[in-house]
């Protein structure tokens, strides 16, 4: 059984951050893409998935610097990773920072293998295949209960109940895809994965942009690192909705920019309510997208056609957690009580392979024989390694979560 899904938002991207993670990270984020990638060329899935490069603009000088030793640092140590990233300085030329549309930037890296896609339609896609595939047989069947919150576990001999507004339901196994509500059925979690509110926003494109988009539309997905009060993991990203022309109108295009955390109450960290925006991070989102891109409008705030909020899963130690959670964990856990959750903002380039990872382990597999990076493992020594770290609200605010 699994228990909940994370929350699916409209304009998503999958951008494996190469340079500043462990070798070993940024090669299974890299497979994640790809994994993804087939699943929707191979099938035909209409998702709005867009093979693009992806921007990581540097609008402070001193990040750019921060940056550029952890892409010198990849060099040496996995090259064949760190050929898929072009570093442009102000000195550069084709691409240009002006080519780029990001002139007032400090520095970009510009990387291989990024995509933009709606999520929601991929997981719609996988969920009515599911239920397509079904069979006569009730022990393989597939059975979605919609708008039914787990509201808490209980162990029992050698089973797990799970307890919801509808009713209870027994298993053998279970697996906690919950992220950020991890902790409201594992109490001890709640100093690992830490919920934090970030901020969406559908912006339409400017006049400017608009008249040129079918012709000539954003050809990267960005990430801006270092501007306004942010710090080096409080950044903002951009995707473009595909536009199309129809009888002498232009459709589509819509500008998805997400962040603006620097400015939200305590940014965010420890909000688990999405039901609401910050109102501080929603103007920042509609002001500041013409300020650190070029889109020829002189820095005019957008109109969003809508705003809303999502909650994110931030790990204490920066790192998804993955694996069984029985009594050896000691986090409130036992015996066939499974976890794949906390990707601190990076889901889309790990949650494919890392749920994958789990089920295999859960119908037996050794964990040394799954595609799961190491550090992502859970164990009584993670755990405690984790908890002599600085809270997820100080590793935030010093900027050491990436």
């Amino acid at each position: 059984m699994i228990c909940d899904i994370d929350k699916i938002q409209n304009g998503g991207h999958c951008q494996p951050l190469l340079y500043s993670s462990p070798p070993e990270v940024s090669a299974f984020e890299l497979r994640n893409y790809y994994t993804l990638k087939k699943l929707v060329e191979e099938n035909g899935i209409q998702c709005d998935w867009q093979t693009l490069s992806g921007v990581h603009a540097y609008m402070s000088e001193d990040m750019f610097r921060i940056g550029l030793a952890e892409v010198e640092a990849l060099q040496r140590l996995d090259s064949n990773l760190a050929s898929q990233i072009t570093v442009v300085t102000k000195e550069s030329r084709h691409p240009s920072l002006t080519d780029l549309r990001i002139p007032s930037a400090a520095g970009a890296f510009v990387q291989k293998n990024a995509a933009s896609l709606w999520p929601y339609k991929l997981v719609a896609w996988i969920i009515e295949e599911l239920l397509a595939r079904n069979g006569e047989d009730e022990a393989l069947r597939f059975n979605l209960q919609t708008n039914t919150p787990v509201m808490r576990l209980q162990k029992n001999d050698d089973s797990w109940i799970v307890h919801t507004p509808r009713g209870m339901i027994s298993a053998k196994q279970v697996l906690l895809t919950t992220n950020a509500y991890t902790s409201h059925l594992l109490p001890d979690f709640s100093d690992l994965i830490v919920p934090v509110q970030g901020e969406m926003s559908s912006l339409l494109p400017p006049r400017s942009l608009q008249q040129a988009q079918i012709t000539r539309p954003l050809n990267h997905t960005y990430v801006f690192v270092g501007h306004g009060k942010q710090n080096i993991n409080q950044d903002d990203y951009l995707v473009q909705r595909p536009c199309a022309s129809r009888t002498f109108a232009i459709e589509g295009g819509e500008l998805m920019f997400g962040g603006g955390r620097a400015e939200a109450i305590e940014a965010g960290v420890g909000v688990s309510d999405d039901s609401f925006i910050d109102p501080a991070a929603a103007i920042y989102l509609r002001r500041e997208l013409s300020v650190v891109l070029d889109l020829d409008n002189h820095d005019r705030e957008l109109h969003a056609s809508y705003q809303w909020s999502g909650i994110m899963g931030f790990s204490r130690d920066n790192r998804p957690w993955v694996g069984e959670l029985d009594d050896s964990v000691r986090v409130g856990g036992g015996n066939g009580l499974w976890i794949s959750a906390g990707f601190t903002g990076h889901g889309m380039p790990n949650a494919c392979l890392s749920a994958k990872a789990a089920v295999e382990m859960m119908l037996g597999s050794d964990k040394k024989d799954v595609d799961l990076p190491s550090m992502y493992h859970v164990s009584r020594e993670r755990v405690e390694a984790a908890r002599s770290l600085v809270e997820v609200h100080v590793a935030d605010t010093l900027g050491l979560l990436s």
